[in-house]
């Protein structure tokens, strides 16, 4: 007989799924569905004998225990109350093994009730597992999330699409054959997430029960679900893999994290630009197909413009690169047909004679504005004169960049009506055949007359244009500033005022409520009127207060469905108690401002669209403090990561639903602002952003209330 026991390997529980145990991968070992499977489209499933193993487990390891004490008793010789001994030690063993098998019972009743109720959507199993609130709660909505809804709740999603989102101000699909494909379930599965997670926000369905972990849980869904074409390949995929782009991207920059959107965004023009959708579609296509192809090319474009209204954000797209026609008109694209229209370049720059007004649609009405837009942005914000023997340019030269943009806008004005109120032209150019207004046409006109008002807000600025005029050594014609103020002052006026002309057609889904966009633009026309409570006449500061207080209410009916229209609305508020800082800037007599940098950066931070839609807070960090920031590695680099081939991706960790961006940084004014950070709540997350595996959506999208 040996002297020492004999040697029992311990058995490995398995943990791994089946299909990562066939295929050798390493299996992250969520339930009920693991990573792998799921970006696989795979279905995971466990071995059913694992609590089995476990028992087993414990079995085997309380007899080897036994065997030990049996063998140092009968060493030392102690054989008189072995058997005694040995019947406890049996007893507890017995004990344990019982213990285990009535926690592997109780393991798969909530398996059972948990599977059930994940299948149901909202059935609440919680109660089974103790009060809400303890540690070790299962909050099963928000796991229900994490898969596809029943097919009646992803068609009401469609519906909320095309009644509260399309046109408003993007255009991404074919209404008649988008709800076609998803009928026949026909619509990859990374773009139902999106368009669940764009929708839900406007949903009163019970399932929704928590809008912010839907939200949260469906993009996060859709952005893992996406597979890349990496190489090189294209595919009738391709058309669905950058709508969905834009759809997160969205969602991720009205919550905050602009960085995030900024690099999806790039990613996806990067990808339009591969699959050549900056030229004519191919012939081949159906009419309805070229068109959208079109219509999403250019929802990009519009996109790419608005998101670079700040400093040190250029656009991606050139307008030199647009080679295909403009959108058609709503009618014709419903009804399958082919509308020949001129190209970005034509429209804008061609002097042969073309009628915009009489030509182009309401979104290439938009597009059109988007690109003066682009080029004012960018010059207010930051672009330099031409440098002369005598110094830059001044503005008032008739060629300077200024006077180019100026006269741009004045050839819009006249060509598009765009100085008209834009409740009288909806009345009279988009009305559906029963004389209802057709929200799908009207939406982008009022959208092109906000951008068109914004336009001259930035390039006729106050504090951006005397900013600018210190630099230059000529004498400022005292006349150029009393028409730029007075222009600048008009504009914000029209700008606040333009959501109560939309209301006063009394069309309930056209609102501009549901475009975040228009945040912004209260935003830059709440900070001129501030600037005009403390100066001027009496009639001009009640002119002002008026004007205020409508930017003011419009941010906040925005704020309900839009996270970062209420940080503008809390720094417009803020803006406000401060604001006779200001009032030398908007007093045309006085052409040296002298400011603090403090102020200078808060102005800045005031027209800066990323800026305003990460922090509701004033008072930037310092450019050093920025600049150290910024050399962290990227928190989105797992993102990209996560979407490369199989083999050259990692599985991600499941969402834990919360903000871990940490606060961005921006340098101070006269330092140069500098790019915009990564997005952030107000929280200093940054060990969180080291350790993140994938782009995870805070739970809190907007106020929902």
């Amino acid at each position: 007989m040996s002297e020492h026991p004999p040697y029992r390997p311990i058995r490995r529980i398995r943990q791994a799924c089946r299909n990562c145990r066939r295929k050798k991968a390493r299996c992250p070992g969520e339930r009920p569905e693991c990573t792998f499977c799921s970006r696989l489209g795979q279905t995971c499933t466990y071995s059913d004998d694992e609590t089995s193993v476990q028992s087993s487990a414990v079995s085997s390891t309380s007899a080897t225990r036994a065997r030990k004490v049996q063998y140092r008793l009968s060493r030392d010789g102690n054989k008189d109350n072995l058997s005694d001994r040995l019947s406890a030690l049996e007893n507890q063993v017995a004990g344990v093994v019982d213990a285990v098998k009535g926690f592997e019972t109780a393991l798969k009743t909530l398996s059972t009730q948990l599977t059930k109720a994940l299948s149901n959507g909202v059935q609440d199993v919680a109660a089974t597992a103790g009060p809400q609130g303890q540690e070790g709660d299962i909050t099963v909505p928000t796991q229900a999330y994490n898969r596809l809804p029943p097919m009646d709740i992803i068609q009401s999603a469609a519906n909320l699409y095309f009644r509260y989102c399309h046109n408003q101000p993007y255009s991404l699909f074919h209404e008649a054959s988008f709800r076609s494909k998803v009928e026949l379930n026909e619509v990859p599965t990374h773009l139902l997430f999106a368009l669940l997670a764009s929708t839900v926000r406007y949903s009163s369905d019970p399932f929704f029960a928590d809008k912010n972990a839907a939200v949260a849980a469906y993009a996060n869904q859709s952005w893992r679900a996406i597979v890349m074409p990496w190489n090189g390949i294209q595919s009738d995929a391709e058309l669905s893999i950058v709508q969905t782009i834009l759809l997160l991207a969205i969602i991720d920059y009205t919550d905050g994290r602009t960085q995030a959107s900024w690099i999806k965004v790039g990613l996806a023009i990067r990808l339009c630009q591969d699959f050549r959708m900056m030229v004519e579609p191919d012939k081949s296509l159906s009419a309805p197909q070229q068109e959208e192809r079109r219509r999403v090319f250019w929802s990009f474009y519009l996109c790419d413009k608005l998101i670079s209204c700040g400093r040190e954000r250029p656009a991606t797209v050139l307008d030199t690169q647009c080679k295909l026609q403009l959108p058609g008109d709503e009618n014709d694209w419903r009804a399958g047909c082919y509308q020949q229209t001129p190209t970005l370049d034509v429209a804008v720059n061609d002097g042969s004679g073309i009628n915009p007004r009489s030509s182009l649609s309401p979104f290439a009405i938009t597009v059109v504005v988007a690109s003066l837009l682009g080029r004012s942005a960018q010059y207010a914000l930051g672009e330099e004169e031409a440098q002369t023997a005598a110094g830059k340019l001044p503005p008032w030269n008739p060629t300077s960049k200024y006077s180019a943009i100026h006269s741009a806008v004045l050839q819009l004005e006249s060509e598009l009506g765009l100085n008209e109120a834009v409740s009288g032209k909806i009345a009279q150019f988009c009305l559906a055949p029963d004389g209802s207004i057709d929200q799908h046409r009207a939406a982008p006109l009022a959208f092109a007359h906000a951008l068109f008002y914004l336009c001259q807000c930035l390039l006729y600025h106050p504090f951006l244009l005397k900013q600018r005029l210190s630099e230059v050594t000529q004498r400022t014609p005292q006349r150029f500033l009393d028409q730029t103020s007075a222009s600048c002052r008009l504009a914000a006026t029209s700008l606040s005022q333009l959501l109560g002309d939309v209301k006063s057609l009394h069309c309930p889904t056209l609102t501009t409520s549901y475009d975040p966009f228009y945040g912004y633009c209260n935003m830059v026309a709440g900070v001129i009127h501030s600037m005009y409570l403390t100066a001027g006449d009496p009639t001009d500061r009640e002119m002002a207060a008026r004007s205020f207080d409508l930017s003011m209410q419009n941010l906040k009916e925005l704020s309900y469905y839009w996270k970062s229209c209420d940080m503008m609305h809390a720094r417009l508020e803020d803006f406000r108690a401060n604001s006779e800082r200001y009032a030398a800037l908007v007093d045309p007599t006085v052409q040296d401002v002298d400011l603090s940098p403090d102020d200078a950066t808060d102005l800045i931070e005031c027209l800066d669209y990323a800026r305003m839609s990460t922090t509701g807070r004033r008072r930037s960090q310092s450019a050093t403090d920025h600049a150290a920031f910024s050399q962290l590695p990227s928190p989105f680099f797992e993102e990209l990561v996560s979407l490369l081939p199989l083999s050259y991706s990692r599985p991600v960790s499941p969402p834990p639903f919360a903000d871990i961006f940490g606060q961005p940084g921006a340098a101070a004014f006269d330092a140069g602002m500098a790019a915009q950070g990564p997005g952030a709540n107000l929280y200093d997350m940054h060990s969180e952003i080291r350790s993140s595996t994938a782009t995870e959506y805070p739970t809190e999208v907007g106020q929902f209330r």
